[in-house]
């Protein structure tokens, strides 16, 4: 009888486990499929991970935001939830809302969910008042060999990457572009 009970508690835990992984991936997925597509200047930095092998650290231009030049609110500490809403602008998207809540939002703009890092934020070589924030899409892993090829454009400023948006604020890459062109995609399975 107690073995029996053993394999059944173990067999859920597996289950549950199980289910864990295929709602994270599908979470994901939902993203990708429906969400807006959002094109993000970046700046990627440090490509090796000794675990996981070649992956580009990105470093957003939407990551520091001044209150001084963004509508909405301006009292943000560590580690608050933000949500940021972005607007098309020539080439990229642009910030030019920050709130504590989701906000209500025109259809031609895109609400991204973040999470404050810190307060006070260095642009242009000043201190500003502002906040620094991360969106959970800040590293993206490439095949083995290939994380120091991203280095040479980046300096350059010529990487870009596109990003799903969905109608919560989360948001998943979608593609890593080097000169406009698409280099590495996202791929559903």
């Amino acid at each position: 009888m107690m073995k029996k009970y053993r394999v059944l508690l173990l067999a859920l835990v597996v289950v549950l486990q199980t289910a864990a992984l295929v709602a994270m991936v599908a979470v994901k997925h939902r993203t990708l499929l429906t969400g807006t597509p959002v094109l993000l200047k970046t700046e990627p930095v440090d490509p090796r991970s000794l675990f996981r092998g070649d992956y580009v650290v990105l470093n957003y231009a939407i990551g520091s935001l001044d209150y001084g030049a963004l509508d909405g609110d301006n009292a943000f500490e560590r580690r608050d939830e933000v949500y940021v809403v972005l607007r098309r602008g020539e080439t990229y998207w642009e910030p030019v809302s920050i709130h504590h809540d989701m906000p209500a939002h025109e259809p031609e703009s895109v609400v991204l969910r973040g999470e404050v890092q810190y307060s006070g934020v260095w642009i242009g070589g000043e201190n500003r008042d502002g906040i620094n924030v991360r969106y959970g899409i800040e590293s993206y892993f490439v095949p083995e060999g290939e994380g120091r090829e991203i280095e040479l454009p980046r300096n350059e400023g010529k990487v870009a990457i596109l990003v799903a948006v969905d109608g919560g604020g989360a948001a998943a890459i979608k593609a890593v572009l080097i000169d406009g062109v698409v280099r590495y995609e996202e791929k559903l399975f």
